[in-house]
Order: structure tokens, then sequence, then C-alpha cells
């Protein structure tokens, strides 16, 4: 291609003799008007034309299609009526066959052939151009003898006509036909479905319409397409803006041209799938012997699965510029171009001169092509729902199996060089960057970029989606004059806070994490370097007090590196890990080792300590109490033991008037130990309702 040929004229000239090699597809009677192209695989088709009365439309599709196309298809007859749609039926070749009187799904002999046909009448016609009439009665292989008494076998063919029967050699017979009407077209009729079988590349479907007069129609569907790709060209000019400029990268992979179409490109990914709808599915079912008395056999039966249609593109702008034309004639092709692309020679070689004098213009001082010139968007934006659409302004001319670049995007953007450092990616070097504001109004779908600096190629870089108004940064090179370094110097300080809320402790400790970055400038002017360090949501920012930016990863510091100079910067994080402890419940030791802690303020030193005082209290009568329950259960083991003796004694011996006196005193001992166990449980009770009545209202 030549370099100095304007981008739209160097395009024409590119593809003009592809397009002029491919031959036009017979007409269609629904012509496509519109095509819309989604970035998840599929393009939704409409098609517009008139029809007359009750109308019958064909239109032929690859097998692979008819799915998108029963899931989606819709029809509009405003002043008629649609009517059913015809297609083929994809039943299996063979099951087909099956349905026929005469069994071609195998290759068979005539010998076979004639075999089925037993007790149909056909004629039967000789090389001697006799004939014979009658019913095929069989086929038989017999020995024939020969000169010197050689043999050979030979099918004879025996017939029952109207004197009797006859055998007629087939080796002899030169032509058979079917007398039955009925039975010779099921023959036709097997052998032609056996040969549609062969092609299943293409399926014809019929559109039936309804109603009186001329009248408008269209029909949409959804269909399998690549996907639509785009590339951008940035030319930076240093004063915080730059020539942007976006290419679209489509193709028509379709069975038909493209001819003045309404093309929208949408930056989305509808939900799209394929499901089977038109192989037909058949029930397995159960063989039964034949029984007076049997029941029929249960059925199970799968439910429904209905798609609900496809969504339909926004429709286009009504005022539509004239064609696109590739052959000349249309909006973007003077009369030059057309003989240039001809071959009229008088006509080129003034045409090089005129081509040489516009190369000149369109490049600047530095030699650098002028993307602002020679190149206009053809695409307006607009919302489609949930996702961004380019509506191609003029409507595209592309022939089958063919594809395009076409400009959707001309015009200046917010650009400002910078450098960007992230050791992640680079520990030693910056890269050159570019922060783009979108000012476009346009959703800029992701893609590549290629940009210019200075006169001539700078770098590539990749872009993701930036929405209109949104600030994004690409990187294209690396920097080379600054040298950068991280230090980690890890985790050196932490830092102790308390919290009492509704009787609990909460304990945070937190780490301080410190991160030194310094870069040594070997450039001849100053710069500011941008610094990418990652963030942690759960980390605190307290060196610096704050960042020039954040993204949901990093944070991005801005350092001045002063020319021939060195700069620092120092990243400290904190990042606070919380346990709790239950004041009225928990362990003591838990909390009240920080009433000692001098660092801590006095009032949750004090607080704390008051805590444990009543804590201690509390402990202290639950444990007498317990004391006193544990000596009632010794006594009362003693008691069982005294009473098992005495089970064995006399009532009248001494011993057992003893045991009875020892019963007693126990008695009062289990007696005055219980009210004082009591007392114990009720003090402590009433201790614990006053720690947790104060805790409840105690906020530090």
């Amino acid at each position: 291609m030549n370099p100095k040929l304007p981008l739209s004229l160097a395009l024409l000239t590119f593809i003009a003799p592809a397009f002029a090699q491919t031959q036009a597809s017979p007409p269609s009677p629904l012509p496509i008007k519109q095509v819309t192209v989604f970035t998840s695989g599929v393009s939704y088709i409409e098609r517009d034309g008139t029809v007359m009365g009750d109308a019958a439309v064909p239109l032929t599709f690859r097998t692979a299609q008819i799915n998108d196309l029963l899931k989606s298809m819709t029809l509009i007859d405003a002043q008629g009526q649609v009517q059913p749609v015809i297609y083929g039926a994809r039943d299996p070749i063979g099951r087909t066959l099956q349905s026929f009187a005469i069994d071609v799904t195998a290759p068979q002999s005539r010998t076979e052939l004639l075999n089925q046909l037993r007790g149909s009448s056909v004629t039967v016609t000789t090389s001697a151009k006799t004939t014979e009439t009658g019913q095929i009665v069989s086929v038989e292989s017999r020995t024939m003898t020969g000169p010197n008494n050689t043999t050979s076998t030979v099918d004879t063919l025996n017939l029952l006509g109207a004197d009797g029967l006859h055998s007629v050699r087939l080796d002899d017979v030169t032509a058979i036909r079917l007398l039955d009407p009925r039975l010779d077209q099921e023959f036709r009729s097997a052998l032609t479905t056996l040969a549609s079988g062969a092609d299943n590349q293409r399926r014809t479907v019929t559109l039936h319409f309804a109603g009186s007069g001329r009248r408008p129609v269209s029909v949409g569907y959804i269909t399998e397409s690549p996907l639509w790709k785009i590339s951008y060209r940035l030319l930076l000019s240093g004063d915080g803006k730059a020539a942007f400029q976006g290419w679209a990268l489509v193709e028509n992979t379709g069975d038909e041209d493209w001819s003045g179409i309404h093309l929208s490109l949408v930056s989305g990914r509808p939900v799209s799938f394929i499901e089977d709808l038109y192989q037909p599915l058949y029930l397995p079912r159960p063989v039964v012997q034949p029984d007076s008395i049997a029941s029929p056999t249960p059925q199970t039966h799968d439910s429904s699965m209905d798609t609900a249609d496809a969504p339909v593109a926004a429709p286009m702008s009504a005022a539509a510029p004239a064609p696109m034309s590739i052959t000349g004639g249309g909006v973007g092709v003077s009369e030059q171009d057309r003989l240039r692309i001809t071959g009229d020679a008088n006509v080129i070689a003034a045409d090089e001169q005129r081509q040489k004098s516009q190369a000149n213009n369109l490049y600047q001082s530095s030699g650098l092509l002028n993307y602002s010139k020679g190149v206009n968007a053809e695409a307006s934006g607009a919302d489609a729902g949930e996702q961004f659409a380019y509506n191609i302004t003029t409507p595209v001319t592309l022939p089958r199996q063919q594809a395009a670049m076409i400009p959707v995007i001309a015009q200046d953007i917010g650009a400002d060089k910078v450098s960007l450092y992230n050791a992640e990616t680079d520990p030693r070097f910056p890269l050159n960057a570019v922060r783009l504001k979108n000012n476009t109004a346009l959703h800029l779908k992701g893609g590549p970029v290629t940009l210019f600096d200075g006169g001539t190629y700078a770098g590539d870089a990749i872009m993701e989606d930036v929405p209109p108004g949104d600030t994004r940064l690409i990187s294209y090179a690396v920097d080379l004059s600054v040298i950068g370094e991280r230090q980690d110097l890890g985790t050196n300080e932490t830092r102790t806070t308390l919290a009492i809320h509704e009787g609990t402790l909460t304990i945070t400790v937190r780490s301080r994490t410190k991160t030194r970055y310094i870069f040594k400038s070997r450039a001849q002017a100053d710069k500011t370097i941008l610094v990418e360090h990652p963030f942690d949501a759960d980390a605190k920012l307290v060196t610096p007090a704050a960042s020039a930016e954040r993204t949901p990863t990093v944070y991005r510091f801005a350092v001045p590196v002063p020319a021939g100079k060195t700069a620092t910067l120092d990243v400290v994080t904190e990042k606070p890990d919380s346990s709790t402890v239950a004041l009225l419940g928990g362990d003591i030791n838990g909390f009240a080792s920080y009433a000692d802690e001098q660092d801590i303020p006095a009032a949750t030193r004090g607080a704390l300590a008051d805590i444990a005082k009543q804590r201690r209290h509390i402990q202290n009568l639950t444990e007498l109490a317990a004391s006193d329950e544990s000596q009632v259960n010794q006594i009362s083991a003693q008691q069982d033991r005294i009473r098992k003796n005495m089970a064995a004694l006399d009532r009248t011996s001494s011993l057992y008037k003893r045991y009875v006196g020892e019963l007693e005193t126990q008695e009062t001992q289990i007696a005055d130990l219980r009210a004082d166990a009591q007392r114990q449980r009720a003090a402590a009770d009433a201790a614990t309702k006053a720690l947790r009545d104060t805790l409840d209202k105690l906020e530090i």
C-alpha cells in the first residue's frame, strides 16, 4: 500500500479488486436491509421488501443457521396476515427412507431390487427389442452350459403373464418399467430423498403471507456471525490532546451481498446459546407383547422448552445518506478514483501527481501523517438498552465472504503523557503512558491502540472499554531515562487500641508496613513519575496522606523527579487486626492484664481494673457457694453409708443410737451449708446483674 495515500483511498484501492472479482448474489425478494453485529458471536438480520396478494417467499439458509432461525425469527405484515413458516424437517434420512414402499437405504443389485418388487406388474424390454409383461414371481440363478462344456451362472427373472409363466435372462434385459403408478412414484420419491440427503448444507425456509394488493413485509432473525473488532490510532501532540481514530473491522461471512444496508455495531454481550430445535425428537417406547388383560405401559413426557425471541435492534435514523459504493458513483469515490480503479492509463498518470500533492499536504512539519485529514467518522453513538451501539451513518455495501475496515471515530481526544512505574510489571524502569480522557461522547470498545509520537511510531497498547467521560492509562513503551527501585522495609511498628461496647472489649492491633520507592533520573528535563502501589481494602493509607488516584487494585502517587536528580517516596499503610473478649462471661486474664499497660488511656485502664475486681468478687462468691454445695454432697454420701450400716443393726443397740446422733448433727450441717450457699449464689447473682447494668451503659 502506498503510505502517502489518504487512508480512505488507500483502503479503497486495496479492497476494490477483491470486490470486483466477487460475483453478485442473485437478488432476494426480501433483501437484507439492516445488520446489527454483537460481541457475543451473533448478528440480528432484518430483511424488508414487498409482496403481492397471497405470497410465498423462499429463503435459503445454511443448516447450521436453522436452530437460531427457529429460536428468534419474527415476521411483520402490517397490512396482511402472517401464515405458518414451512421448512424441511431434519428427520434422519434413514428414518425417512423407511417410510417408502421400496427400501433404498443400502446399495442393491438389480436382482436384490427385483426381489423386493415380487408381485408387482412390470414390462421388460430385451436387447432384441422384444417385451414381456407380467407379475414378478422371483429371480433365480440358473447354471447354463456353453461351448466346450463350460458352465456359467445366469440370473433369470420369472414373470407370470396372461398366458402363463415366462422366464427372461436378466443379462439380456435392457429396461424394466413399473406398471403401478403409485409404486413408480414411491420409487422415484425414495431416490429423490436419498439424493437430497447427500446435501445437508442448505435448507429452504418458505415464508407465507396472506393479504391483498402490494404491501411491505419484513422478517428479522438472529444468526451466528464473527465478532466485530476495533483498532485505534493515537497521534500525540503534547498539548493535552491527541488526534484519535477508530476503525471497526467487520466481516460478511454470509451467503448474500450487503447492498446499501444499515449497519450497527453493538458493544455488549447479550446471553446467546444454541438449542437444537431443528432435530426431531422421538421418545423411546417399550415393546409390549399382546395381552388382552395387559395395561398400557406408563410413559413420561418432558416439559416444553420455549426460548424467548432475541432482542430486536433499535431502528436506524430515518435520514440515510447515499450508499457507500465500492465500484464508484457513491460517497467517498471521485470520478478520478473510479477511473484509476478501472485501469485508465492516462487518468492514472495524472492522478499519481495529484496523489503526491495531496500526500504532501497530509504530512505535518515533523513528517508524520496527519490523521485529522482525509478520514471522516462514519458512525454515530447511541445507547441500545444496557449496551452501546455504533450506528454506521453511511449505508454499507459489502460482498459476501469479504471484510471491511470502517472508520467509526475521527476526532481529538484528551491525552496527557506520563511515566508509569509498577514494580510488579518492571522493577527497574517506568513505562511511557498516556492518560486518555474519553471526551468523544462514545463508548470506546476495548481494542489495540497504535501510538505515534514526535513524528514516528511510538508503540502499541491495549485499551479496555472506556465509557464516555472516563479516564484510562495506556502504556506503550519502556522509559529508559529513569531507573526505579522498590524497597520493602517490612512491618516495623504496631499500635494497640481498646474499645468497650455493650459488654465486649475489642482489642485492635494495627501493623504498619513501610515501602520506599527510589527514582534516579537521567533525563534532560524534569519528570513526574506516577507510582502504582498495591491497594489493600483492609489497610489504611498513613503516608502520604492521600493518593493522586486509586483504582480497585492500586494507589497512584505522583512523584516529581528533577532532571539528573534522585527522588524518593515512602508509602506507609496500617492494617488492623481485631479480637474480642466478653467482659462478663470471658476469661478475666484475657483483659485484666491491659489494666496495667501504661500506654493505654487512664479511663480505659481504670474501667478494666474495676471490671476485673467485680468479676473476681463474683468469682469468689461463686466459688464459696460451690464449696458449700460440695460439702453437702460429701455429707450426703456419708449419710448413705451410715444408713446402710444401720439397716444391719438392732435398733436398741448403742451403735445404732450413735448413728442416729451423727445423722442428726449432719442434717444440721447440711441445712447450714445449703443456706450459706444460697446466700453466696444470691450475692453473686446480684453482683453479676449490677456489673451487667454497668457494662450495658459503658462506652469507651
